[in-house]
């Protein structure tokens, strides 16, 4: 392990909604060591653009420049690129968001969004991780894992209740994840916050494997578990799964 790499992305983490100025005491802290060794680091990724200092002041804050990573990751999927299309296609048929995933350890990381223009939305930007355990789409992606993965994965998990309808322990999951997997989709009131509903299926590639999902999201008033909707969701995942 080359530990000023792990300190540098320890350092990038770090910065959240709730830290998005820190000293270099602070960073200090956040890694464990003294403000020398902290600063080899910090002094780094300032010079390569992904930290900096406003004009006199001793805080540092993230740069854009952090982003590039996840645009660099995003771009690299072909997924993307071959989805775009139809669930545009889907998102105009149906006047709701198509939403399109991919799996990430215990998260499902949002890759694309077609957004719809009704007043009551879902409204989830690309590059939003979110709890697998907890959504449609991470659901299905995890439905396909085998068990000893699954078990690994989840090992000392903390199943937050964020609703009344969240599995709340892995049995729980495991229960729901081989109902999910033998129905093929996913079409439920939100378990992650309340007043949403979607419909989910999964994007396969050679062999069957899921390599990511699409979903069909809305507002509860306006969006239930129609088969004419259902039937739509799992034929557009289909399509595109053609081409992966």
């Amino acid at each position: 392990m080359a530990n000023s790499l792990v300190r540098g992305l320890e350092i990038l983490r770090a910065f959240d909604h709730k830290h998005q100025d820190m000293t270099l005491s602070d960073i200090a802290e956040v890694l464990g060591v003294s403000t020398s060794a902290a600063y080899r680091i910090v002094y780094t990724l300032e010079q390569e653009g992904y930290i900096c200092r406003p004009t006199e002041k001793k805080q540092y804050r993230l740069t854009s420049r952090v982003m590039e990573l996840g645009y660099s990751y995003i771009k690299s999927l072909d997924i993307n690129e071959i989805a775009l299309p139809h669930v545009t296609d889907l998102r105009n048929r149906t006047n709701f968001t198509v939403h399109v995933a991919v799996l990430d350890r215990t998260d499902i990381v949002y890759i694309h969004r077609a957004l719809s223009d009704r007043s009551m939305v879902s409204n989830i930007p690309v590059g939003s991780r979110l709890p697998a355990y907890a959504t449609s789409m991470g659901r299905l992606l995890l439905s396909d894992l085998a068990k000893e993965h699954l078990e690994k994965l989840f090992d000392g998990f903390d199943f937050k209740p964020l609703t009344p309808l969240t599995p709340t322990s892995f049995a729980m999951l495991k229960k729901l994840l081989k109902e999910d997997r033998a129905r093929g989709y996913v079409a439920q009131n939100s378990h992650i916050a309340s007043g949403t509903f979607a419909i989910a299926a999964p994007l396969t590639a050679e062999g069957g494997r899921y390599i990511g999902a699409i979903n069909l999201s809305g507002h509860e008033q306006d969006l239930q578990g129609d088969p004419a909707l259902i039937e739509d969701v799992v034929a557009t995942a289909a399509e595109i799964s053609r081409f992966l």
